[in-house]
């Protein structure tokens, strides 16, 4: 813009030079015209709402814009949800035991493997001769042979004697249940005869234990999840009229690695505004939503599930009028809830829980003085000698919202040294739009703004021009419609200036 000027003033002078050179030399008042563009910008319905928010995400879905508000993802591994399992023991006064396998919270387990874990064992002998010693666990198993404990019992010249035998680790060992019990055995022989001997006791203990793998029925309990909050802005920042998205939504995605039925326990689903909260409602909420789950046959896959509540399933559409700032949501999760004991599932040491939630508001509704402001870097101080001067505002419009504007003059401060129009103007009727909301071609219009003396020293002290523009849908806010991801404004203003200049003299 400054170098623009002089060579515009000096091309003038020029012309007048050479016009004349060929007369005597005289006072010349010569009133070249100039044209000097001030700025240009285009502003799409993504500057429009990516601006006014910083919490949502504006993507495009098949060519159409939406903003995305996203909670924090909430995930609640296997290790977090099911206790560790108790360590477990007996004593033996007789050859055999059978002891009952179980685990809290109604789990009844029919396979599992060992991913930690040791047995200690304890032997008292009152027999005074060498014996082999053998344990065997007989549901216990690692490629298809029972788990056995060996040892030998050294007669030392005096009994009692009590031998604590070293930790046995069981890692990747299987474990089958029938009937939710554990059968232990062992044998003592005499090393001299291998006559067999009844101990007085042992003892032994599992402890430390760690599953990788379990299988059987899951009990009915209740996994609290935890709660969360989503931040939407872009009511926050409507400073007047009104917004309304035609087709919002509120979707509920949980993936899931437990093999088990889930069921939702839905705590909290609202919106709020200040103090006031208004309840997400659906039928989808009141029944519980019942979670995908991987089968036997899919160890190790997770399957999603998702919920979306519309304005047809729910009134989340409605409850968008108080122009709420954030969205609530406890959701916890019942496995088992209908309780079937004999729904076989499973779970790994990997599996989990993970729920999301996000609010969709696609950019199709209506809108009535939605407002926005953007400051443009601006430097008129060459401008000297000025006859008269006009501004000319040229502008073009796909987006099927009408553009009302005010144009203010900054000094180098940002203080406001004068305004454009005597009014806001509506620059820009909407684009046409067909039967779906979609625009149809642009609209265009040029706009004069005369500059007096007043205006003209103004227009010279600033250093910034400063747009505000309020959108409105068509049919003055009422007509819903869709905005493309192209759709823009285009708006263009330049200085037409009329110079007094002397030549000669």
């Amino acid at each position: 813009m400054k170098n623009t000027f002089p060579k515009l003033i000096a091309l003038s002078l020029s012309l007048a030079f050479l016009s004349s050179c060929t007369k005597d030399i005289q006072t010349i008042v010569y009133n070249p015209e100039i044209a000097v563009p001030l700025f240009s910008a285009s502003t799409s319905i993504q500057d429009l709402f990516g601006e006014n928010t910083d919490t949502a995400e504006l993507v495009v879905q098949n060519g159409h814009l939406t903003l995305i508000y996203r909670g924090d993802i909430l995930k609640r591994d296997a290790t977090e949800l099911f206790k560790a399992i108790p360590p477990f023991g007996g004593l033996m006064t007789d050859t055999t035991i059978t002891e009952p396998f179980t685990l809290e919270n109604q789990i009844q387990l029919t396979k599992a493997r060992f991913t930690k874990g040791t047995i200690s064992v304890q032997i008292n002998s009152n027999v005074p001769e060498d014996l082999d010693f053998v344990m065997e666990f007989v549901q216990v198993t690692k490629n298809g042979q029972t788990l056995k404990i060996l040892a030998t019992i050294d007669y030392t010249g005096t009994v009692p004697i009590f031998l604590n035998l070293p930790p046995t680790d069981i890692q990747g060992y299987d474990i089958a249940l029938a009937n939710q019990e554990i059968t232990v055995r062992y044998s003592a022989t005499r090393k001299s005869d291998g006559t067999p001997v009844i101990l007085p006791a042992v003892l032994f203990a599992v402890s430390n234990v760690e599953f990788s793998y379990l299988e059987g029925y899951f009990g009915y309990e209740i996994f609290d999840i935890r709660r969360d909050t989503i931040s939407m802005d872009i009511f926050d920042n409507l400073l007047q009229g009104n917004l309304q998205f035609a087709e919002p939504k509120v979707i509920l995605f949980v993936d899931n690695a437990f093999g088990f039925p889930v069921r939702s326990k839905v705590n909290v689903l609202r919106v709020s505004k200040g103090t006031t909260q208004l309840e997400v409602q659906s039928m989808e909420l009141d029944n519980g939503i019942d979670f995908l789950y991987p089968t036997l046959s899919e160890v190790g896959q997770e399957k999603r599930t998702e919920v979306i509540f519309n304005k047809d399933n729910s009134n989340f559409k409605d409850i968008l009028n108080i122009y709420p700032n954030t969205l609530d949501y406890d959701i916890d999760a019942i496995s088992n809830p209908d309780q079937l004991p004999n729904l076989i599932g499973f779970t790994t040491d990997s599996s989990y829980f993970r729920i999301g939630m996000q609010v969709e508001l696609p950019l199709y509704g209506k809108a009535k003085d939605y407002e926005t402001e953007k400051d443009y870097e601006l430097d008129l101080s060459e401008l000297d000698e000025i006859q008269s001067a006009e501004l000319k505002l040229v502008a073009e419009n796909e987006i099927p919202m009408e553009v009302i504007v005010q144009a203010s003059l900054l000094d180098a401060q940002g203080n406001v040294l004068a305004v454009l129009l005597a009014n806001e103007e509506q620059i820009l009727a909407a684009a046409a739009v067909d039967s779906d909301g979609y625009s149809t071609g642009a609209t265009s219009k040029i706009t004069y703004i005369p500059a007096d003396g007043t205006l003209l020293e103004h227009m010279r002290n600033a250093r910034k021009i400063r747009v505000n523009a309020r959108f409105s849908t068509a049919e003055m806010g009422q007509k819903d419609v869709r905005i493309r991801e192209t759709d823009e404004v285009r708006i263009r203003m330049g200085l037409k200036a009329i110079l007094e200049q002397e030549i000669g003299g």
